[in-house]
């Protein structure tokens, strides 16, 4: 191939630093992917439960917090110790989980000398920028994985380790098995969020999204070092766009809502007769297509707080209103998931 006449030769110093600024991955003025590596290894601990792996976390403060998936520690039956490789083998205690967004807190032992903690970030970074997670997976340690922000504005996933709908932002990104608790950073070494979960095709084989706990819920659960009380209707949701043609036949032409695919056993919407396929078009008058929509609507209500939900059964049936209590989560839903089954899509 010929050689173009007209090139200007750049430093190879000049040329790295353009091609890692294209590409995404500069890591900033001042840093370096081994120091940011080394700090971030540092904070991180991998957490057991009754002595057996159950997944990863981080020093967040430097008295001793450590921050993790609230999933893996909500079992209050077990004793939980943490691994670090700056402070060793260490007697862990729980502070504080927040299972509305998975995220919790617990306590080792003080120390003369510092924990090294990371700092939280004040945000989540925007689309396409990148973001590293750094977790002990099953049979592997000290992992620094790579992923991109897809969805910086926080939305709600089911999650069955905590058997409620949680808050969370994706990540493009490989988030394998043990690596959840684990902290997601940003170029800075900033936490931007603790791993939850992923997203799943339907044959249940990761999709390669990571399911991430935002920054804000973990500055909040470290402000208050309190379990918050969230409010819920005690049931998985679907909208209605989603299921099988021969169902959504079923409605009116153009319907839209939510449906209450699973009411859990003695849960709020089963106390109120809903059942799974009952569609839920309004809620105090604000009509619902999204799950989000939903699902936001409740969690700025308070447990006990009563709502009234317009709801539309199939079949040519009259819309009619349902006032239901909600229900607070953390309470009867795990033990329910096996309590009925969505419609087939």
């Amino acid at each position: 191939m010929p050689t173009p006449k007209h090139s200007a030769a750049l430093p190879a110093g000049m040329l790295t630093a353009l091609a890692a600024t294209l590409c995404g991955c500069a890591l900033g003025p001042g840093a370096d992917a081994r120091r940011l590596y080394g700090d971030v290894r540092r904070a991180a601990v991998f957490v057991l439960a009754d002595g057996r792996h159950q997944g990863s976390g981080f020093f967040v403060d430097p008295e001793g917090l450590v921050a993790t998936a609230a999933h893996m520690v909500k079992d209050t039956g077990k004793s939980l110790e943490v691994v670090s490789p700056a402070a060793g083998r260490l007697v862990a205690e729980r502070v504080a989980i927040d299972l509305a967004h998975d995220v919790a807190l617990l306590r080792v032992p003080r120390r003369a000398e510092p924990y090294p903690a990371l700092a939280v970030a004040e945000r989540v970074p925007p689309p396409g920028r990148q973001v590293f997670l750094f977790g002990d997976p099953v049979f592997r340690h000290r992992l620094f994985l790579a992923g991109t922000v897809a969805l910086p504005q926080a939305v709600y996933d089911y999650n069955p380790g905590t058997g409620a709908y949680t808050r969370a932002y994706y990540v493009v990104g490989t988030s394998p098995e043990g690596t959840s608790g684990g902290c997601w950073v940003d170029r800075r070494g900033r936490v931007v969020g603790v791993q939850s979960g992923y997203l799943n095709h339907p044959k249940q084989t990761p999709a390669g999204i990571a399911m991430v706990a935002p920054p804000d819920a973990i500055r909040e659960l470290l402000a208050t070092r309190t379990s918050p009380q969230v409010a819920t209707l005690g049931t998985r949701l679907d909208e209605l766009w989603t299921q099988h043609p021969g169902f959504v036949a079923r409605f009116p032409k153009g319907t839209t809502g939510i449906l209450t695919v699973v009411p859990f056993k003695d849960g709020p919407v089963a106390k109120a007769g809903l059942t799974k396929e009952s569609l839920i078009t309004a809620i105090d008058g604000t009509p619902v297509a999204y799950n989000e929509e939903l699902i936001a609507i409740v969690r700025a209500k308070r447990p006990s707080d009563e709502v009234t939900l317009e709801v539309l059964d199939p079949g040519g049936k009259a819309p009619r209103s349902v006032k239901v209590r909600l229900g607070t989560i953390g309470g009867a839903e795990p033990a329910a998931q096996k309590a009925a089954s969505p419609p087939s899509k």
